[in-house]
This record gives C-alpha cells, sequence and structure tokens, in this order.
C-alpha cells in the first residue's frame, strides 16, 4: 500500500450545486506533482494501493469513499470538529499546471 498526501484538487467548473471534485493530487518525494481521477482514487483506495490522506494542523486525515443510496461514489475527508469536507479546503489546480 502507498500512502500518499493529497495536497490540490480540481473541482469541476460547471457543476452549479455542490463541489464536484474532478481530481486529487499531490507532490511526491521527489518533487514531482501527480494527480489522479477521482474514479482511479476511489479504485486505488478500494483495491489497498493507496492510502490517501490529508494534513489539517498537523493531523492526517484520512480521505475515504462515501456512498449514498443511489448516487456516485465520492471522496471525503472530515477530521475531528470539522463537519464538512476538508478536500474542499484544498488549493484548486488545472491538469494543465501538472507538469
Amino acid at each position: 500500500m502507498r500512502k500518499l498526501t493529497v495536497h490540490f484538487i480540481e473541482k469541476d467548473k460547471k457543476s452549479k450545486e455542490a463541489i464536484q471534485i474532478l481530481k486529487i493530487g499531490g507532490v511526491n518525494n521527489t518533487g514531482q506533482r501527480w494527480a489522479i481521477s477521482t474514479k482511479e482514487a476511489i479504485e486505488g483506495i478500494r483495491s489497498g494501493q493507496w492510502e490517501l490522506f490529508i494534513l489539517a494542523n498537523n493531523n492526517e486525515i484520512p480521505v475515504r469513499i462515501r456512498q449514498e443510496e443511489n448516487q456516485p461514489p465520492v471522496l471525503i475527508a472530515q477530521g475531528d470538529g470539522y463537519l464538512h469536507n476538508l478536500l474542499e479546503d484544498l488549493p484548486e489546480i488545472n491538469s494543465e499546471e501538472i507538469i
């Protein structure tokens, strides 16, 4: 299992309702940026390939999968005392910026 820190997200600019995260990404141990689609992240978490987390107040908050009835799965990160999805607080970056 590979443990990765998520540093940024890419949002769906067309979505008028709730924030929809299209991609997540970060910086690996060699300083290279990486990004994967939400679908790839969900598959990687489910298969045990990746353990994803964000840092909030020096605490590792795990990225988990939430799937409500009749809805597609989404990624969430909720820590103690936080009611919202902390992934939404991460800086946004466009895919073109990831090289």
